[in-house]
């Protein structure tokens, strides 16, 4: 593929900063020299650690595409169109499911390839490194096989059989163009690496249970073993119900997803905070209840939730109301430091019981007033994770993002009961939940009111999707929940079913009619350059129908 060619072919990566270039001009004119097999890199164990720390932000960049992108614009709970500001919405097609060719959603399988390249190089130096200890040779390679398994299952939900590279020829020396060109595997090719890599994470792992075994003070932002395996029950649990390809969904895998969440659950200190809100402040990162956190900071990157937010001086701000009937006058103290890219439907808002503190810690609502003065819900804008405000005064998004958390862990064993058959699981796991969002803290939980009393799997299924509606917002969860999880045991996926849509307009997020559009396409200039390449399948007949 050429892009991948691009990124291969100019892998200097600047191991301090994390920063890989995506130029081959200079490149090519440079003799097949390994340059990382040269005396001024992989000498030591600091260059070990700021590789394996380059490799992280390179997680980073990519996180609001995976929480954004990925994993909430196509789960039915976007707007369209215009938000309540006045701005024209970003990401229309993905979020209207309207994709061929020409319209991708994103581009260069997501960029994942430049990352993989560089985790692959790390894998191949260190396992042979003689200047790192054993214990920690082992916990670094442990990191990297468990995030290339992370990058690979993205690419294997999103795409179905992508290409695997998994070794760094063209870095050590290999400038053949034929070379690099490389068919997408089949997604069981896919899933099988997947699944090995995880082992092999487990086994480099070992006992090291600890999220900080060298004192880096990290706060949970680097891989650790409990990531593995969360990502574990994540790759199993969804194997054990989606077939893609020819990989056919296999219920057996579902005894492995329970193994590794009950592990989470029970041997890694994790612990959900009393208040939900507490769980962002980004004064109180790597809490009790974090697995893997990525890492913000001001001066540094900060995080996409300004997006979500509003204009002061915009349309909400000059027109709007709160709650209370009081004008709008910034509430969120953006000073300026805020836009509205993107909207959460009113019916997302809607879902949450006014007594659930989940509600208020994640939106503000904006009203208009009617004719006779009453107010009439406007706008849904974001407020949690908000950062904080520094001391000059300014909005700074450097709350931590969430790939997984404990309240995660607790709803994927409430899916798992479910398919068990286990009703008592399924309470116990979407109790826990409740009992934080409705007070407990305060010892208002009434059981007989806010307890969720098990019903048949298809009660129990969406009670848990809803559960996650409300408690994962700008988590990425929610295209994954419907893709994943069926109306019935073993039958149609809730994103064909009018139950998932918050809309309730009688139909389905995705009409079965285009269930090809699970898989994301790619984009005609991959395919004019790469001859290995071919369409995913679904598209090209679609074309042909219209």
């Amino acid at each position: 593929m050429k892009n991948i060619k691009t990124i291969l072919l100019s892998g200097m990566l600047l191991a301090a900063s994390g920063v890989m270039t995506t130029s081959c001009s200079d490149l090519l004119d440079l003799s097949p020299v390994d340059y990382y097999g040269s005396g001024s890199y992989w000498t030591t164990e600091a260059q070990v650690t700021g590789y394996m720390d380059g490799i992280h932000k390179h997680i980073r960049d990519a996180a609001d595409q995976h929480i954004f992108t990925f994993g909430e614009q196509r789960g039915g709970i976007y707007k369209s169109g215009t938000a309540t500001d006045g701005n024209a919405l970003y990401g229309g097609n993905i979020v209207l499911q309207n994709f061929d060719k020409n319209n991708t959603g994103v581009t260069n399988f997501g960029g994942h390839y430049g990352r993989l390249a560089n985790i692959n190089l790390f894998i191949e130096r260190v396992t042979n490194a003689d200047y790192v200890g054993e214990a920690k040779k082992k916990y670094y390679l442990a990191q990297a096989y468990g995030l290339r398994a992370f990058i690979y299952f993205e690419l294997y939900r999103i795409y179905g059989g992508v290409p695997l590279r998994l070794d760094v020829e063209v870095i050590n020396g290999i400038i053949d163009p034929e070379k690099l060109y490389m068919a997408r595997s089949t997604p069981k090719e896919v899933m099988t690496q997947i699944k090995k890599d995880l082992d092999t994470s487990m086994e480099y792992f070992g006992d090291v249970t600890s999220f900080d075994p060298y004192n880096r003070g990290n706060k949970k932002s680097y891989w650790s073993k409990a990531a593995t395996e969360c990502l574990m029950g994540d790759v199993y649990l969804w194997t054990s119900k989606v077939t893609t390809g020819d990989n056919p969904a296999n219920p057996a895998d579902l005894a492995v997803a329970k193994k590794h969440l009950e592990s989470v659950a029970n041997n890694y200190g994790l612990k959900m905070l009393s208040n939900f809100a507490d769980v962002f402040d980004a004064t109180n990162k790597g809490n009790s209840e974090v697995i893997f956190a990525i890492r913000y900071a001001e001066g540094e990157a900060t995080n996409g939730v300004g997006n979500f937010t509003y204009v002061v001086q915009g349309e909400v701000d000059k027109k709007g109301y709160r709650a209370d009937g009081t004008s709008w006058n910034d509430p969120l103290r953006l000073n300026r430091n805020g836009m509205q890219w993107y909207e959460y439907i009113p019916e997302l808002y809607q879902l949450f019981d006014e007594k659930d503190e989940r509600r208020d810690a994640t939106f503000i609502t904006s009203y208009q007033k009617d004719e006779d003065g009453k107010l009439v819900l406007w706008g849904t804008h974001v407020c949690k994770n908000l950062g904080i405000l520094n001391a000059e005064g300014n909005r700074v998004y450097c709350g931590d993002q969430y790939f997984y958390r404990l309240p995660w862990v607790y709803l994927s064993l409430a899916e798992i009961a479910n398919m068990e058959g286990d009703n008592a699981g399924v309470e116990k796991y979407i109790n826990l939940i409740r009992q934080r969002a409705y007070g407990d803290s305060e010892g208002v939980w009434d059981t007989a009111k806010y307890a969720y009393k098990a019903g048949d799997f298809t009660q129990n299924e969406l009670a848990i999707l809803h559960e996650k509606d409300k408690e994962f917002v700008q988590e990425g969860q929610r295209w994954w929940d419907i893709y994943r999880m069926t109306l019935t045991k073993g039958g149609k996926h809730l994103v064909f079913c009018p139950e998932a849509n918050l809309k309730n307009d009688g139909n389905p997020i995705l009409p079965e009619t285009e269930s090809y559009k699970l898989l994301w396409p790619i984009e005609q200039n991959m395919l004019d350059k790469d001859p290995a390449i071919k369409q995913t399948p679904g598209y090209e007949e679609a074309e042909a129908a219209k």
